[in-house]
């Protein structure tokens, strides 16, 4: 069911995306490497599959004695979803900071343009990275396994979201969200190094990472320093990490 309503999710985006109103740049459906960013979806749709029924049985069992369980159903979520948010910040922020870590987050990166595509072009191997930890921390925090599955769900919407080719003007949100106007600036090659957050703009505020900027259509997202390098077809982007990693030892 889950899997069902954020391939749902997806297309709803893929078809504001052809609404040239509510567009942020100009992109044909057809668009170079659609392929290839449909595989790298197929891929985490499987890994999130994957991980759900290899880890959630282990982390089921790590819940300390106090956490939030006790606390009424909405406040639960809201503290649940806003520690899933601020794990997934940390990592993302130590996955930058990491030159071997980088070096699969590059394959993120290395979309030269951003859609409702755009999200799922990542690693494998950082899908365990980047939602492991979080999940963890909620089970070891009481929360229940169902509830767990719901701030999944809400964080890969706020992810779709940020990663589309939408213009719409939500400005009145980023005092507490990220939109896409905000996530957007984390892919332009000039600000990489800043707006981490998925679901709360105030991560980055606190930290003072935050870049409330407009892009312009015609700035170029992708790796920086790789930009015109980094390959862009599957099987190159998938060993490349691998590659990079080995010829540091």
């Amino acid at each position: 069911m889950v899997a069902i309503f954020l391939a749902g999710a997806f297309l709803v985006v893929a078809g504001l995306e052809r609404v040239p109103r509510l567009r942020f740049a100009p992109s044909p459906l057809l668009r170079p490497f659609l392929a290839t960013d449909a595989l790298w979806y197929v891929v985490a749709s499987g890994s999130s599959a994957l991980s759900v029924l290899l880890f959630r049985p282990a982390l089921e069992r790590l819940a300390l004695p106090i956490g939030v369980a006790g606390l009424p159903g909405a406040l639960r979520f809201v503290v649940a979803l806003a520690v899933y948010d601020f794990v997934a910040f940390a990592v993302h922020v130590g996955i930058h900071r990491s030159d071997a870590l980088w070096s699969v987050h590059k394959v993120h990166h290395s979309s030269l343009r951003l859609d409702w595509l755009a999200t799922t072009r990542t690693h494998v191997f950082e899908h365990l990275v980047r939602n492991i930890p979080a999940q963890a921390l909620l089970f070891a925090l009481g929360v229940p396994g169902e509830q767990v599955a719901v701030v999944a769900v809400v964080y890969a919407v706020f992810a779709l979201l940020g990663h589309s080719n939408l213009g719409i003007d939500l400005r009145w949100a980023e005092p507490v969200f990220v939109t896409p106007r905000l996530h957007r600036r984390h892919h332009v090659v000039a600000t990489t190094q800043r707006n981490f957050g998925t679901v709360f703009s105030v991560w980055d505020r606190l930290f003072g990472l935050l870049v409330a900027a407009d892009t312009a259509p015609d700035e170029p997202f992708g790796v920086p320093g790789e930009r015109d390098t980094y390959p862009q077809r599957f099987a190159d982007a998938f060993r490349r990490p691998f590659r990079e990693v080995r010829s540091t030892l």
